[in-house]
């Protein structure tokens, strides 16, 4: 994700659980229909889009927000946790 922003300039509004595969140890970022191009102005869209479980909660507080890399980095660190909270043995 790092290298997509910083390099192709490019956001995958989209992270959640089911957009990771993990491949001989590493994680990749897959289903990039929804992302954008950063020096694009304004949404791709006219409402958000993604998995509204893993949305950062300024996204789904203001509908008409604009999508950043804080909120793809939000999304990530949900992904981290429900990974943790749903694989740890109670």
């Amino acid at each position: 994700h790092k290298d997509t922003f910083e390099l192709a300039k490019v956001l995958h509004q989209d992270l959640s659980v089911g957009n990771v595969v993990i491949y001989k140890g590493k994680g990749y970022l897959i289903d990039w229909d929804l992302s954008k191009l950063v020096n694009i102005q304004g949404p791709r869209q006219t409402t958000h889009t993604g998995t509204w479980q893993f949305m950062s909660a300024y996204l789904i507080e203001h509908k008409y927000a604009i999508h950043t890399v804080k909120d793809d980095l939000e999304s990530s660190f949900y992904v981290v946790l429900w990974t943790a909270l749903m694989y740890k043995e109670t």
